[in-house]
């Protein structure tokens, strides 16, 4: 975990000391923190949310008790905010850096990007119209679907 969190530092670094983001692609930064947002909220529910938990524990029933732990919260969050520095290093208005007018997302990821999204509003909906309690009963569709698609038994 801390070699990989340490892997974060030298680009935002670089950035930094030359004050410029020229030579490096926005299309990776920017499904870069899409990645370890959604990471950040798949490890924190699995860790802290009583109704995945419960809900991991009934479509599990031979192993009830979720395999993510603090460390792989703590290094998602810590990659989100790695992460988010460094794409917001894309913006002059904020760290004044020189940037390319060319450094613009590319249309496929930004509609990886913005698929994703809709991919995550389509399963919130389809819990909330499939499911005969709101997402709350693990046996139908349920909260713990929107949270993770390894879950998914249906």
């Amino acid at each position: 975990m801390l070699c990989w969190s340490a892997s974060f530092y030298p680009q935002p670094i670089y950035n930094y000391r030359r004050r410029s983001t020229a030579g490096l692609a926005i299309d990776f930064p920017t499904i870069n923190v899409l990645g370890f947002v959604c990471y950040t909220a798949y490890t924190a529910a699995f860790l802290y949310s009583p109704e995945i938990r419960k809900q991991y524990a009934a479509r599990h029933p031979v192993s009830q008790e979720p395999t993510v732990r603090f460390n792989d919260l703590a290094f998602a969050a810590h990659a989100m905010v790695l992460s988010a520095i460094v794409y917001s290093q894309f913006w002059p208005k904020i760290w004044g850096f020189k940037v390319s007018r060319y450094q613009r997302v590319s249309k496929p990821v930004a509609g990886l990007f913005w698929g994703s999204l809709l991919a995550i509003a389509i399963v919130v909906l389809i819990v909330l119209i499939k499911s005969p309690d709101g997402g709350y009963d693990p046996s139908s569709w349920a909260w713990i679907d929107v949270v993770s698609p390894y879950c998914t038994e249906l």
